[in-house]
């Protein structure tokens, strides 16, 4: 496994990231994250370095778009009081599944607390699996 400075936040962010008109990359050899976005000054010139080293540039990909869903589920499941359970499990069966929780949470700070950092967690985990995949490693 190959150790490599990454600035894990802003790699964090990228992953997160989900508009269409953004792409990241992982420098494999300097550890920096590079944003491409149509609007940059520079955008051809990073996309000429991107495809003259494929194995150096690693695409961050996307977010999957049920995932944050299932961490939601994931985390409802863990609620031990039965009435924020069943406050959650309606909220997040509703059209606005993420502003329905929230607003059940703001009477339990903890809980959003907890909520937050269980989101976090999750997305931390699987960028370090991806990392893993490409025998990488934060250091």
């Amino acid at each position: 496994m190959n150790k490599l400075e990454i600035d894990f936040d802003y790699l964090i962010f990228a992953w997160r990231d989900d508009s269409p008109d953004t792409a990241y990359y992982l420098d494999s050899d300097t550890g920096s994250v590079v944003l491409v976005q149509r609007d940059l000054e520079d955008i051809e010139d990073l996309r000429d370095e991107i495809e003259m080293h494929p194995n150096r540039y690693l695409y961050v990909p996307k977010p999957d778009s049920l995932q944050p869903q299932l961490d939601l589920f994931d985390f409802i499941f863990t609620i031990s009081d039965p009435e924020l359970k069943a406050q959650l499990t309606v909220a997040a069966e509703g059209h606005d599944k993420f502003g329905g929780c929230r607003r059940v949470l703001r009477d339990y700070p903890e809980e959003t607390a907890r909520w937050d950092k269980w989101q976090l967690d999750a997305v931390r985990e699987r960028v370090r699996k991806w990392l893993a995949a490409h025998d990488l490693e934060p250091s």
